[in-house]
């Protein structure tokens, strides 16, 4: 496996055993207690860890890169009609399923914007007729995606972990210039599983990625990555079916996900096996790969292109947990990839100011736009 040793999961996951698998009823608390196990490994690596940054919290640019600051974790990003704002996927802490909330951010000012959501319609609904509306405090989006659909309307799909792994349906709609969300259902995919990530399809479906199984025991986990063994997939969602799984997406811990422009391939990121990988969506045929370490999310800009945000960091033995305002400056690079060859360069990389741990890369026009799963900023530079 590229870039990372699975012996270095290994204490990690053993001291997560000592906790019973989680249920619905204590999922949330079991998740807190795997983010102090993890804060507390990390401590014990003798490596270094990230604290405050106090120099960069007045959101001063660098040479090459403009700071929007005010957000909580903007882990994933993407771009509404016109080019003008994006969504903003504010995460709650990793492995916790603490609140989040969506917010945008105004590309001609720089400004983050409040986004509201009218969480009732009295519109038909997509997603599941049988899921039930979230608990609107609880809602702790992660991954998401934009879709325009084949029926005309723009399609926001959001992960949400809040007291359920779910995919929340919106709908984006423009009012005198200011855009706003109204839920309009949701689905649960089967044995509760820990979902990353989501790409939608111009059909009204959609595609997640499965990392793994919350009520497996973490020592069969362990076994699994030390044997070299799958822990996750990908699952695909339609209306009709409802959730299958996407033969030949078997692979170590998949997280970010996105699809070509035409629906008919499909792009993975596998964290821990340190690759990006292709598949045929008719023939669920791997197609090509190409190296990149710990791969987070994955986006397809106008041209077709596919770009990466890798973590250059140890992924056990460092965290972000000292980092109680600002950014987390935790090394990365962007990666810009060839769907068709699947080769790929490196455009950017970064071990300093003025952010760190990027988990996404969203090209927009001539920018690149850069969130992360820990910090209080988005940044953005010229693309290449």
């Amino acid at each position: 496996m590229a870039y990372f040793y699975l012996s270095a999961l290994l204490p990690f996951l053993i001291l997560m055993t000592a906790c019973a698998p989680p249920t619905a009823d204590n999922a949330s608390s079991e998740r807190l207690t795997e983010a102090d196990e993890r804060s507390a490994l990390a401590e014990a690596s003798g490596l270094y860890q990230p604290g405050v940054a106090t120099e960069l919290l007045d959101c001063r640019p660098s040479p090459d890169m403009t700071v929007h600051c005010g957000y909580q974790n903007p882990e994933d990003l993407v771009a509404l009609p016109g080019g003008k704002v994006l969504i903003v996927s504010e995460m709650g802490e990793f492995l916790t399923d603490a609140p989040g909330r969506l917010s945008l951010l105004n590309l001609v000012s720089g400004k983050r914007e409040i986004l509201k959501i009218t969480w009732s319609s009295s519109e038909s609904k997509r997603g599941d007729v049988a899921c039930p509306a979230p608990d609107i405090e609880a809602f702790s989006p992660h991954g998401i995606d934009l879709v325009t659909l084949d029926d005309g309307p723009l399609q926001l799909l959001v992960v949400n972990h809040g007291g359920r792994e779910s995919i929340e349906f919106f709908e984006p709609k423009q009012s005198e210039g200011v855009w706003s969300l109204d839920w309009q259902g949701c689905a649960l995919p089967p044995d509760d599983p820990f979902i990353n990530d989501v790409a939608g399809l111009h059909d009204g479906g959609f595609l997640i990625t499965h990392m793994w199984d919350k009520t497996t025991a973490f020592d069969e986990v362990a076994r699994k990555l030390l044997a070299g063994e799958s822990t996750g997939w990908v699952y695909e969602w339609q209306p009709d079916e409802g959730f299958t799984k996407v033969p030949g997406s078997d692979d170590l811990m998949p997280n970010g996900i996105a699809v070509s422009h035409d629906n008919t391939k499909l792009f993975v990121n596998i964290y821990f096996g340190g690759k990006t990988i292709k598949i045929d969506r008719a023939t669920a045929m791997r197609e090509g790969e190409f190296s990149v370490q710990q791969p987070d999310n994955i986006t397809v800009d106008a041209e077709g292109n596919l770009w990466v945000a890798s973590h250059k960091n140890d992924p056990i033995g460092q965290s972000c947990a000292l980092v109680t305002a600002g950014p987390c400056l935790l090394p990365y690079e962007i990666i810009k990839a060839d769907p068709s060859t699947m080769t790929s360069e490196v455009v950017h990389a970064q071990d300093g100011a003025p952010m760190g741990f990027a988990t996404v890369a969203l090209k927009v026009g001539d920018r690149l736009y850069l969130g992360s799963a820990h910090g209080d900023r988005v940044v953005s530079s010229a693309a290449r």
